[in-house]
């Protein structure tokens, strides 16, 4: 069995709550916050229990630019600064990018995990598509690691950014020209 389909073997034995199927009928708020940096806080204080924040983390849903934690029965609204996660890893493998997040979560990167370009502070950043309509922005390292990447791979100066997982090609940076 090669590496690729040990991760994909992984991946799909870590099965997510189906949130998607729960229709809560509790709606109401709690005081977690996940700041732009991926850390989480719960009264102003951080939850500093790794496995607590990955069961946070497994029955998030996302609505538009909100964002909850469900279960069954309640629905309570949290705080996010940007997006819930961060990409902090990221691994080439068998010619498919593989992304963690700062939750452990593995992601092979593709056409049902895309990447979008989106300004963060006036710099154009990627963010992956984790699942449902929850989004990560990678980190700094990773943001170089692509570039670089992308770099090596480009023909002309002109072209844009980009690099293949798969199948599936992606925008890493922006060039901006200089006068």
């Amino acid at each position: 069995m090669s590496k690729l389909e040990q991760i994909a073997k992984q991946i799909e034995s870590n099965k997510q709550p189906p949130v998607h199927l729960w229709k809560p009928e509790i709606h109401g708020s709690i005081d977690i916050k996940i700041n732009a940096q991926g850390f989480w806080f719960h009264e102003g204080e951080p939850i500093s229990r790794d496995k607590l924040v990955a069961l946070f983390a497994s029955i998030l849903w996302a609505e538009g630019n909100l964002h909850y934690l469900v279960t069954p029965l309640e629905k309570l609204k949290i705080d996010v600064e940007d997006v819930p996660y961060l990409i902090h890893q990221a691994e080439y493998v068998e010619e498919v990018w593989i992304v963690v997040t700062n939750t452990h979560e593995q992601v092979i990167v593709g056409e049902s995990n895309p990447v979008e370009l989106r300004d963060y502070q006036g710099v154009w950043l990627p963010y992956i598509k984790v699942r449902y309509d929850l989004w990560a922005r990678v980190n700094r390292s990773i943001y170089y690691q692509w570039a670089d990447s992308a770099i090596d791979r480009q023909v002309k100066e002109s072209d844009p950014l980009t690099l293949s997982s798969g199948d599936y090609r992606f925008e890493v940076a922006r060039v901006v020209a200089y006068d």
